[in-house]
């Protein structure tokens, strides 16, 4: 009884320990994704950031491109020919759209992610 006790306690010593350092590094990275958004909203990396939103504005018109060709081919009766070189526009269009949407999403991850937090220091460094 005694032993369950006590291991309970330490238990529940641990969890509280994990719990609190869990809450600071949760809060060191709010801060650090905080400070980030600061950075991009007074324009750093604004090169990135214009070039990352004409991507998506580009896979996005791709992908309706495609959207609407694929309807006017369904209402329009081509001949064979240009009815394939629809149908490959169309996948082509789309494929691509898709994959430029892709990394656009991917680059504004990259973009928004903060610092990572530096190394822990064990020792003071009292020279600075």
């Amino acid at each position: 009884m005694k032993q369950r006790f006590l291991a309970n306690n330490a238990e529940r010593l641990i969890y509280d320990r994990l719990s609190v350092l869990s809450g600071a590094c949760i809060a060191s990275w709010f801060e650090r994704w905080h400070r980030r958004q600061r950075e991009l909203a007074d324009g750093a990396d604004a090169d990135l950031v214009k070039a990352n939103r004409r991507r998506y504005r580009l896979a996005f018109a791709l992908i309706g491109f495609a959207f609407l060709l694929a309807f006017f081919r369904g209402r329009l009766h081509l001949p064979a020919v240009l009815d394939t070189a629809c149908r490959v526009v169309v996948v082509a269009s789309f494929a691509i759209g898709f994959v430029l949407a892709r990394w656009a999403m991917h680059e504004h991850e990259f973009l928004s992610r903060p610092d990572p937090e530096g190394p822990p220091e064990i020792f003071s460094n009292k020279r600075r």
